[in-house]
């Protein structure tokens, strides 16, 4: 039940107890089929946390995560560090121990009252059309094979809801220039039918991801919005079907295109999360790279791994990292790949070719041209 403290809200509250007493906790509640990365969530939380600070400085914060894996969890957790108020972040339905907090909570000899509970007077949608109001609120402007793509939903499905919420005025639909390649002959060019999210779809969209009204949240969006349109863009956001259509045994929970990762400045392409082979695994995607110079395809290959490396080992999750280009960029990246792991594997696709990929092997390189 949603609460209320002061001008904003949360997910829920409970007192917890454990031996010393009991506590003043504050729920958020993450499901990992929202659309957005796990570091995304953080600067919303800080700024909810900033209110709860000056009504209850003696609260905590529980942020349940409803996750199919470890890593989702583990990156939300580390995104939260140096939170004004202890925070323990847990899979939904697993309750945290005193010790799982960041620090100890504050505790109370009886339960602290239990703040005012709200009703969020929303318009009603479904849990398939909140996904596809939430893909768009990212991405801005979407293709409909591409909300299919991001949401996890059948194509059906996208288009029974992507119709829903436009004959109630959440969606619009706009024709938009589709972005050729430079050396494009003028007969190339097209005009493809792009979705957008309205005000009204926007709100829900907010309203779902647990941000109340007036508090911002500009860390959803997807990076380098200017390349809507290109094909480059239109394969990142295809990721995860392309990936289930390559391999169709392996999970895939959820996936993100053009994802901003923290402490960093390396952009993937695509970025999805599943398991293959019984194993919790990353994939992570690069497209094209055939504007670049060798040198400078070897150097960025490098930093990649290495950023891809670091996201894999916080928690054990294995890496498959994907470059979808041509076979002379094939060729310059192989030698960038250089000591793998038997947690990691490359495999290497024609970007022309959907849903095309080699076999996966484990510590090895894997083409398909």
């Amino acid at each position: 039940m949603t609460v209320r403290i002061g001008d904003v809200t949360f997910s829920d509250w409970t007192s917890l107890q454990y031996p010393d007493g009991w506590t003043d906790t504050f729920i958020f509640g993450i499901d990992v089929k929202a659309c957005i990365p796990p570091f995304n969530y953080a600067p919303l939380i800080r700024r909810l946390v900033a209110h709860v600070v000056n009504k209850r400085s003696c609260a905590s914060i529980w942020v349940q995560v409803d996750s199919p894996g470890e890593w989702f969890v583990a990156e939300v957790r580390k995104s939260l560090r140096g939170l004004k108020l202890p925070f323990a972040v847990t899979r939904t339905g697993a309750r945290p121990g005193v010790l799982e907090f960041s620090r100890r909570p504050q505790m109370f000899n009886s339960p602290p009252p239990k703040p005012p509970a709200v009703d969020k007077n929303l318009p009603t949608v479904s849990p398939e059309e909140l996904r596809c109001l939430q893909a768009l609120a990212r991405i801005d402007k979407g293709l409909e094979s591409e909300i299919s793509s991001l949401t996890g939903l059948t194509r059906e499905a996208t288009t029974n809801c992507l119709r829903g919420l436009a004959d109630r005025s959440f969606l619009a639909h706009e024709m938009l220039l589709k972005i050729p390649p430079v050396k494009s002959k003028p007969k190339q060019i097209s005009f493809l039918p792009y979705w957008r999210v309205k005000r009204q779809g926007l709100d829900l969209a907010l309203r779902g991801w647990g941000a109340p009204r007036g508090i911002v949240f500009p860390k959803r969006k997807e990076a380098h919005l200017w390349q809507i349109g290109t094909d480059h863009r239109h394969i990142s956001r295809l990721w995860s079907d392309w990936l289930k259509s390559a391999w169709p045994e392996t999970e895939i929970w959820t996936g993100w295109s053009e994802v901003r990762l923290p402490e960093s400045r390396v952009v993937p392409d695509g970025l999805a999360w599943g398991r293959v082979q019984g194993y919790e695994s990353l994939f992570w995607l690069e497209v094209g790279d055939g504007h670049r110079s060798e040198d400078r395809i070897l150097k960025i290959t490098r930093k990649r791994l290495v950023h891809a490396r670091k996201l894999c080992q916080r928690t054990g999750a294995r890496l498959v990292y994907t470059q979808l280009s041509t076979s002379w960029v094939h060729n310059v990246v192989r030698w960038a790949c250089v000591d793998l792991t038997r947690e990691e594997a490359v495999v290497m696709g024609n970007m022309r070719q959907f849903g095309e990929l080699p076999v996966l092997e484990w510590g090895t390189i894997s083409i398909k041209e």
